[in-house]
């Protein structure tokens, strides 16, 4: 398995060889172990399976594809799985231990996993730098010094990891779809949350961390691996704040080069800022430093998680890269929502793209005279048979025309929203534009089409001005 080499005999030895091969490796190899385990201990467990038992539920629920221990000095066995004293006396040297204990009794099982050589634990743990207090500093120094340069920490006071594809999740129920987004969440329960919302559009995530209060690991190191990881096309964050500003910057600005990068900034208010500390006992920082950081590294900046999910879901349906054009054209039945989508369109600093006098006879072939419009948006009317194709072929030429970057479709087909489906996702491909994709709730049908339309590229908002304002914050942050 790549990542944290250990087992040198000599301490100095092993840290000195771990640390040549850790600089040779690109970032995400060096947490493979912690975000990829292959075998997980969870320590701290009471033998009811109250204390701890989520995280042991969210190894077996989804059938983690590795090896599991529950470390209790009072147990042999915990939920059906193998209990030991410690974690020397485990068979196997974990990949990462999860750490449901106090605070004092978790720093010498973190010692204990040094001398193992136990590559990162996850810690549940609270009671350290976040409290704000001089014992919380103490305890967190010698939270550091326990782990010795050989574990590495994620939290304390985190939920720790979730990826769907080796069925690991930090509560159980958790989508176990994979898919291309990488998360980064100061907030555990937000984790569940974001994870959910985007598999409501039919996203799910390449794996995600639970990053708590970034005692030894960072935002930073997180946003590196991601960058690294083959499997992550678009990352998203819920940050409250970071502990390493600069390197924060700098590596923001290098994956934001190399893929789309989500930022939802909590604590921007006064009261989200005391929140924020004693949350995870982050400085939250101005608001308006966040916003000078996105626009000179190329992230986009979000408000709330819809906000998040509408732009990761657009970014994600893009495949990874950012759309350059502001020109749109909205190809609608229903009216109202396509005059609420140009106001949008323009608050958000899009333009309607101006069809030529070809694409506008074209569509006059297409859509009934009566009731509808050739000019943009385009209204082919409430079509009530043969949507698909009327659609289809109005979207076709829409693209088609050298002033249009990309087309919002508000509407469907109610008697085959599979068939509709398949016409965005043909095309997406046909044309090589984007195209965003307005259900408009349940009228049209078309909800169980989500992920096939994910799949294939499409877009898929709630509605038509969230549709249109995820998209301009991805050209925003192109074109600055």
């Amino acid at each position: 398995m790549g990542g944290i080499m250990t087992g040198c005999a000599h301490p100095a030895t092993r840290c000195a060889a771990a640390a040549a091969i850790l600089r040779a490796m690109n970032a995400y190899e060096r947490l493979r172990p912690l975000l990829e385990p292959r075998v997980v201990a969870v320590v701290g467990v009471s033998r009811q399976g109250k204390q701890g038992a989520v995280f042991l539920q969210g190894l077996l629920d989804p059938g983690f594809r590795g090896t599991v221990y529950v470390v209790n000095p009072g147990a042999s066995e915990i939920m059906g799985v193998p209990s030991f004293p410690s974690v020397s006396a485990l068979p196997q040297r974990p990949d990462l231990a999860i750490l449901v204990l106090p605070a004092e009794p978790a720093i010498g099982v973190v010692r204990e996993c040094a001398e193992r050589g136990v590559p990162g634990v996850a810690m549940f743990t609270a009671g350290f730098n976040e409290l704000g207090t001089p014992e919380g500093t103490e305890r967190a120094r010698r939270l550091i010094e326990a782990a010795g340069g050989t574990t590495r920490i994620i939290g304390p006071n985190c939920m720790g990891v979730y990826n769907p594809r080796l069925g690991i999740a930090m509560f159980g129920g958790m989508p176990s779809r994979p898919g291309a987004v990488g998360l980064i969440s100061q907030s555990g329960s937000l984790v569940q949350f974001i994870v959910n919302a985007l598999a409501d559009r039919g996203l799910g995530c390449s794996k995600a961390v639970s990053i708590g209060n970034q005692l030894d690991l960072t935002a930073a190191d997180f946003l590196e691996a991601l960058a690294d990881d083959q499997e992550t096309s678009v990352i998203a964050a819920y940050l409250e704040g970071v502990p390493d500003a600069q390197r924060f910057a700098r590596v923001l600005r290098m994956t934001a080069a190399r893929k789309p990068v989500v930022l939802w900034k909590a604590g921007r208010a006064a009261a989200g800022a005391r929140a924020a500390r004693s949350h995870t006992g982050q400085m939250a920082g101005a608001f308006q430093v966040w916003q000078g950081l996105a626009r000179q590294s190329g992230a986009v900046l979000v408000r709330d998680i819809e906000e998040l999910t509408d732009t990761v879901a657009a970014a994600a349906a893009l495949q990874g890269s950012l759309p350059a054009g502001r020109r749109l054209a909205i190809v609608t039945g229903p009216g109202g929502p396509a005059v609420s989508a140009s106001d949008a369109c323009e608050e958000s600093g899009l333009v309607l793209a101006e069809l030529a006098p070809s694409t506008q006879d074209a569509l006059r072939r297409v859509v009934a005279a009566a009731g509808t419009s050739v000019r943009n948006p385009i209204d082919v009317g409430m079509v009530l048979q043969g949507a698909t194709a009327v659609y289809g072929e109005s979207l076709r030429i829409a693209l088609a025309d050298p002033g249009v970057d990309a087309a919002l479709v508000i509407g469907g087909d109610r008697s085959d929203p599979a068939a509709f489906a398949e016409m965005l996702i043909e095309a997406r491909r046909t044309a090589g534009k984007p195209i965003l994709h307005a259900q408009g709730g349940s009228f049209f049908g078309g909800e169980d089409q989500r992920a096939r339309l994910a799949e294939g590229g499409v877009a898929v908002a709630p509605t038509a001005e969230r549709a249109v304002r995820a998209y301009a914050r991805l050209v925003t942050a192109r074109n600055g």
